[in-house]
């Protein structure tokens, strides 16, 4: 019992003491606080940073993986991908018209619920497709769009890179003046890895509107 108490009046003691040396010294004492606990902030915010760039990391080398897949298809395997695509669009019908004999590639028309018909143009990337950066085939679609294929709007989609450097905004510029989507390497990529097809495409919307409208 003694013990209990001479234990009890020690802590007392030395309370009394921390608490006065505290109140004496209180700016240092909340400098410190203020230290420690921006370190501590400081350290959880670049934890987790890290860990969305390896999140980030291991999901660029899965559609990396994933493009050199696609790369490495031959031409029909290359259309039924995208053909498997189409039909699991908001679609009521779903075309395919093969291939012409210049090798523009294979084409389907989409009729989607709404009535919207597209012509959509798959072809597997060559070394025309390089070459051009893409922008011939974006014309001849959209000059095919109403006078060939009676469409509202048209779809080019590949696995060749049409955005790179400076050619980006050269054929995002023809494709929205001829009403072309491109869907090219990076976002064919995103549609097989995520299984959700562009908003363009859920369904028809200005994008893909009439061509006589622009």
């Amino acid at each position: 019992m003694i013990l209990r108490v001479g234990a009890g009046i020690v802590v007392l003691i030395i309370g009394y003491f921390a608490i006065g040396f505290v109140a004496e010294h209180w700016a240092w004492f909340a400098s410190a606080a203020i230290l420690l606990g921006g370190t501590a902030l400081a350290a959880w915010v670049l934890l987790r940073s890290r860990g969305h760039e390896r999140h980030d990391h291991v999901h660029t080398a899965e559609r990396q993986q994933l493009l050199r897949t696609i790369d490495k298809m031959n031409i029909p395997t290359y259309d039924a991908m995208v053909g498997q695509l189409l039909v699991r669009l908001d679609a009521k019908r779903v075309k395919k018209f093969g291939h012409r004999q210049n090798d523009l590639g294979c084409n389907f028309v989409v009729t989607f619920t709404n009535g919207k018909r597209v012509i959509v143009r798959a072809k597997k990337d060559d070394r025309a497709m390089k070459r051009q950066n893409g922008t011939r085939h974006v014309q001849i679609l959209g000059g095919e769009i109403k006078a060939r294929w009676d469409c509202d709007g048209g779809v080019l989609i590949t696995n060749a890179n049409l955005h790179w450097m400076h050619h980006a905004a050269r054929n995002e510029s023809v494709a929205a003046q001829l009403g072309v989507l491109i869907l090219d390497r990076d976002r064919l990529a995103e549609w097989i890895d995520t299984g959700e097809p562009p908003a363009e495409l859920r369904p028809v919307r200005a994008a893909l509107q009439s061509t006589a409208n622009q």
